[in-house]
C-alpha cells in the first residue's frame, strides 16, 4: 500500500517526531486495550469459557507487555543519561570537543567528530536524541529477556485475577436471574 495522502503522511510524520518510545508504547497498548478484548469476546467460533479466558489472557497480555514495555525504556532511557554526561569545549560558539564528565561517562556522544562547527542549540537537540534512541536500543535487547522473566508470569497472574472477576460477576448475574425468576 502506497500512502499518498498528505494529511496522512504529516500525521505520521509529526507522531514520529513528536512522541518518543515511551509514548508510542502507551498509545500502542491503550489502543490494544481498547480494540483486541472485544474479539475474544465476541468470537462465536468457541464455547463461553474459552471466550472469557481468552478475553482475560489477551487483557492480561496487554496490560503486562505494556506496563513492562514503559518501565524497561525509562529505565535504560535514565541509566543511558546518568553515564552521558559531558563537557563541553567551545572555540568561537561552535563545539569542537565532547568530553566526558568522568570516568563512569562511557555513553558520551561524538557529535563533534561527525559534525563539524556545532552550535550548542543543535547539540541540545541531537543529544535528546542521541538519549532517547540509545535507551530505547538498550531497552530493546533487554526486552527479549523481560518478555521471558517478568511479561509471562505477570500475564499468568493477572490472567487468573481478571478470570475470577469475570466469573464472580457472571454468578453474580446468574444469582439475580434466579432470584428475579424466583419472585416472578
Amino acid at each position: 500500500m502506497l500512502v499518498t495522502n498528505n494529511k496522512i503522511i504529516n500525521a505520521v510524520n509529526w507522531a514520529g517526531k513528536k512522541l518518543n518510545s515511551v509514548e508510542q508504547r502507551i498509545v500502542l497498548g491503550a489502543t490494544a486495550l481498547a480494540t483486541q478484548p472485544f474479539f475474544d469476546y465476541y468470537n462465536k467460533n468457541v464455547d463461553e469459557d474459552t471466550r472469557k479466558v481468552s478475553t482475560a489472557r489477551t487483557i492480561a497480555k496487554i496490560i503486562a507487555g505494556t506496563a513492562v514495555g514503559i518501565a524497561v525504556r525509562l529505565l535504560f532511557i535514565k541509566g543511558f543519561r546518568k553515564f552521558s554526561n559531558y563537557d563541553l569545549k567551545i572555540v568561537n560558539g561552535n563545539i569542537e570537543q565532547i568530553l566526558p564528565k568522568s570516568p563512569k561517562d562511557i555513553f558520551v556522544p561524538i557529535f563533534a567528530k561527525v559534525k563539524k562547527g556545532m552550535t550548542q542549540d543543535e547539540f541540545k537537540n541531537d543529544y535528546e536524541n542521541y538519549i532517547k534512541t540509545g535507551g530505547v536500543i538498550g531497552a530493546s535487547v533487554a526486552m527479549i529477556a523481560t518478555n521471558f522473566l517478568l511479561d509471562a508470569p505477570l500475564t499468568n497472574i493477572l490472567t487468573n485475577k481478571i478470570t475470577a472477576h469475570m466469573n464472580l460477576s457472571d454468578n453474580s448475574k446468574q444469582k439475580e436471574q434466579e432470584a428475579d425468576n424466583a419472585a416472578a
